[in-house]
């Protein structure tokens, strides 16, 4: 939950997500779709899937007692198998994340970024593990890049290392890491119909927006072009959201539908408390129960 999420944002969704899932078992057990609709509003809903399935994988196989064992879960990579070996089983593993990254960049002056950065910040990690206690060396390495080799800011005359930091004796620590290029921005508009059948609302299953697998969604104009001729709309405004690098701006309709529309879920209001839908659509729905 606490990639690229703030702590402050993902705590209630943790704590109403362990109330319903408090171990691996009952979250292997759970629906995908009820998986999603308690992750539903946190975004990145891959990392939701993963870890059910990570969650499936323990259930099936125990839980791992090392680094390699942790490795073979599906959706646990290099930085989480290495964190919790180290840190709970004391194996003697370098781990690197953004701030271990940002620590390294700034020591070195290393020009890299990307995954050329990570992969030599892995190196450097495990040439300097501190093998006697690992699990604490890891954790104060991070902790330096949290709290004091900060991204903005950073406190380098409280740095325990500023003597051996080459940016900070040439004063470059702006300069590193090197940023990163950023990928171009698409925008563009659609339109979300809330569409009514006597008491219920029309949603899709099936779509082929990547960035939203597994959930429902209100009818769009680019998953269900045809939607909008079913008869006379009103529109309820717009909204605007950004998912990945694409900017969009959609305006919210609103009509009835006389007859059944193939393609499309009908659900009470209760029901769709209960389905997994993006911040997005939620938003829609709520322009709609205004009015």
């Amino acid at each position: 939950m606490l990639q690229q999420t703030q702590i402050a944002t993902a705590l209630p969704y943790y704590e109403r997500w362990m109330a319903r899932f408090p171990d691996v078992y009952a979250l292997a057990e759970a629906a995908e779709q009820q998986a999603l609709s308690f992750w539903q509003g946190l975004g990145y809903y891959r990392r939701c899937r993963m870890l059910q399935e990570g969650a499936r994988y323990v259930v099936e196989h125990g839980f791992p007692s090392g680094k390699a064992e942790w490795l073979a879960i599906p959706g646990v990579g290099a930085y989480t198998a290495s964190a919790i070996s180290s840190i709970c089983y004391g194996e003697t593993c370098a781990v690197v994340d953004g701030n271990v990254e940002r620590v390294f960049a700034r020591l070195t002056c290393d020009p890299n970024n990307g995954s050329q950065l990570k992969s030599r910040a892995w190196e450097w990690a495990e040439r300097h593990l501190y093998r006697a206690e690992p699990g604490e060396w890891n954790q104060a390495v991070m902790e330096l890049g949290a709290t004091v080799c900060r991204p903005a800011q950073p406190l380098c005359h409280q740095c325990p290392i500023s003597r051996e930091c080459v940016a900070y004796q040439t004063n470059r620590v702006g300069e590193f890491p090197v940023p990163k290029t950023k990928p171009k921005t698409v925008r563009y508009e659609e339109e979300i119909f809330i569409a009514v059948w006597g008491e219920k609302i029309g949603v899709q299953a099936e779509h082929h927006l990547a960035w939203w697998k597994g959930m429902s969604l209100l009818p769009l104009s680019s998953t269900f072009p045809n939607i909008g001729d079913a008869g006379w709309k009103e529109s309820l405004g717009e909204i605007r959201y950004t998912v990945t690098n694409h900017q969009i701006t959609a305006l919210v309709s609103f009509f009835r539908v006389e007859e059944f529309v193939d393609g499309l879920t009908w659900l009470s209001r209760k029901e769709l408390d209960e389905t997994p839908l993006p911040a997005p659509h939620r938003k829609a729905l709520n322009l709609y129960y205004k009015i």
